[in-house]
Order: C-alpha cells, then sequence, then structure tokens
C-alpha cells in the first residue's frame, strides 16, 4: 500500500520499509503531537522532548535549558538514518520553521518522501492539557504565552511548507 493511502486513511499500521520516508508531525506545545503519532504511525521516531528528559536527567527545570543540544542531537540522529536510507519520524513543535524547512530539504537531498502533518489543536485546549501534564509532574508547566505562540507557529509553518512537501495532512485533535 502506498504512503499517501496511509495518510489518506489516516491510520498507518506500518511503511514499506523499502520506501525512504520521512515523516515530520508537528503542532504547538502540548497539542497532541506524540498521542497522534503513538496513535497513528509505526515508523521509527526521533523526540527532542524524550532527548531532552534523557539529558536533563528528568529535571523538568533543567529540561529547559537542554532544548537546544536536544535539537542539535536530535538532528544528528536524523542525518544517520538519512545516511542509512532507513523512514523516520520526527515529532516537534515546527516552531522554527526554517528549521523544519532545512530537515525537508535534506530528507529530499537522500531521496526521500516526504509527509508533513499538522496535529491542528485550540491553543486554550493545549494549555489545560499542559497544565494537567505538569500537574503530574511529566514536564514543567509552560506558559500559556508560549502554547499559544507554538501553536500559530505550527499553523503557519505547515501552511507555508505544505506544498514542498510529497504528502502533507491536518489532523484535529
Amino acid at each position: 500500500m502506498r504512503f499517501i493511502q496511509y495518510l489518506i486513511e489516516s491510520t498507518i499500521t506500518d511503511i514499506n520499509k523499502s520506501e525512504k520516508v520521512f515523516l515530520l508531525v508537528i503542532g504547538g506545545s502540548a497539542s497532541g503531537k506524540n498521542y497522534i503519532f503513538e496513535k497513528n504511525f509505526k515508523i521509527d521516531l526521533i523526540d527532542i522532548d524524550k532527548i531532552t528528559h534523557k539529558l536533563s536527567g528528568g529535571d523538568t527545570t533543567k529540561a529547559r535549558k537542554m532544548v537546544s543540544k536536544a535539537i542539535a542531537i536530535a538532528n544528528k540522529e536524523i542525518e544517520k538514518y538519512f545516511e542509512r536510507g532507513k523512514s523516520v519520524a520526527q515529532v516537534t513543535t515546527g516552531a522554527g520553521a526554517k528549521g523544519v524547512e532545512n530537515k525537508l530539504k535534506k530528507a529530499k537531498e537522500y531521496g526521500y518522501t516526504t509527509a508533513l502533518i499538522l496535529v491542528d489543536t485550540d491553543w486554550k485546549v493545549a494549555y489545560e492539557r499542559n497544565v494537567k501534564r505538569a500537574e503530574q509532574g511529566l514536564q514543567g508547566l509552560i506558559p500559556d504565552w508560549k502554547v499559544e505562540k507554538t501553536n500559530k507557529a505550527a499553523k503557519d509553518t505547515y501552511n507555508s511548507l505544505k506544498s514542498s512537501v510529497d504528502y502533507s495532512t491536518i489532523i484535529k485533535n
């Protein structure tokens, strides 16, 4: 089954191992990117949040200071996948359009099929999820202004880059 058919069905159970796919799932803070990814996709994942958590030893305050380092590590990991010709996905806010664009260009240079998924969530709903997550100690509390800003930025990034990828779709969450 071709990759586009999976996207149309909104559920991916497996990606053909012979097809080189770079899947980028973007959405603002607390939009549910990981939830949507885990529910719908079975492909190796590079997750900046998990890298940050590991670098900080689970300390949510320390983690905020390690995001840049985590992004650099994630980019190196993605490059390794590209060099091996293996399908890979990344979950990220997509707030930095230039960084997203560069990853997609790099994937194309390596001959990858590219897909961009926007997890679209009302920022107020995302902020409520953010508060619950922080109360459970899963992540630090992200300020409401930042949740709103990253959700808007992810939508802007999607809209500016959707025509430059092979496949794109929006999943409401």
